[in-house]
């Protein structure tokens, strides 16, 4: 196995946008964990290139991206991606899942994921994490409360068996969740930034799937604060590269 080699499994397009700014989704989940010296592939998944299979054991990690496609629908390549990892569950492969990587990691291994009654939550939001959860399973420390860059009007209602949940939010109870110290899934964004946020805010407000009132508060948001992304980026990097610490 190499560990310096890594596969980015692309789930979703960005924008017109965020293609010609940042290279889509996954160049952005690329530009986040990227060190000198590793090799990163980047897998369309969503476009049936599971050829990544054959050559599991010589990835050291996985990186799911963020997609508008539903993770909870039964498209052939979501339920192809939902076996395949299951298979790297098994082989305790590192799997970051990140936004749509999240709901579709805990569909995968036997949790639950679906539409929210709460609606679309997007801008910038308050996460509540477990410090002492994730100091136990990644050797991070991490404030008790992050500021997160979210889109998403999907979420995780039921975590799979065995895993952990480290991070909530007040419309949003599983925001963070862990199986061991090789499955992590983030709802909010740790790749985006503000000006991806307010992209897509315009996108949806243009398309009518976005209401004038919630647009209006999310970019609010945005606009007054930052998001904790140097602390979030760390804790990616610390979870993919990271030695085995322990099961909790």
């Amino acid at each position: 196995m190499s560990s310096r080699r890594f596969a980015v499994l692309k789930t979703g397009n960005g924008s017109e946008f965020v293609q010609k700014t940042y290279g889509g989704f996954d160049k952005m989940s690329e530009n986040l964990l990227e060190e000198d010296g590793e090799e990163w592939v980047v897998y369309s998944v969503m476009d049936g290139d599971f050829s990544f299979e054959n050559e599991i054991d010589t990835f050291a990690g996985f990186v799911i991206t963020g997609s508008p496609a539903d993770a909870h629908a039964d498209d052939d390549w979501v339920l192809k991606l939902c076996e395949v990892l299951r298979v790297l569950n098994q082989k305790k492969k590192k799997v970051l899942g990140i936004c749509f990587g999240h709901q579709v990691l805990a569909r995968a291994l036997g949790g639950k994921t679906g539409r929210s009654d709460v609606g679309w939550e997007i801008g910038l939001k308050q996460v509540h994490l477990d410090t002492e959860l994730v100091s136990k399973v990644f050797n991070v420390q991490l404030p008790p409360t992050v500021n997160v860059l979210v889109s998403h009007r999907d979420q995780v209602s039921c975590v799979p068996p065995g895993a952990l949940i480290l991070g909530s939010s007040k419309k949003t109870k599983i925001e963070m969740f862990s199986i061991g110290d090789h499955v992590l899934g983030l709802q909010y964004h740790p790749e985006f930034f503000k000006d991806v946020v307010l992209d897509i805010i315009h996108n949806l407000l243009t398309t009518n799937m976005l209401d004038d009132g919630t647009a209006n508060k999310a970019i609010q948001s945005v606009k007054e604060n930052d998001p904790h992304q140097e602390q979030l980026k760390g804790l990616c990097k610390a979870f993919l590269k990271g030695p085995t610490i322990k099961e909790v």
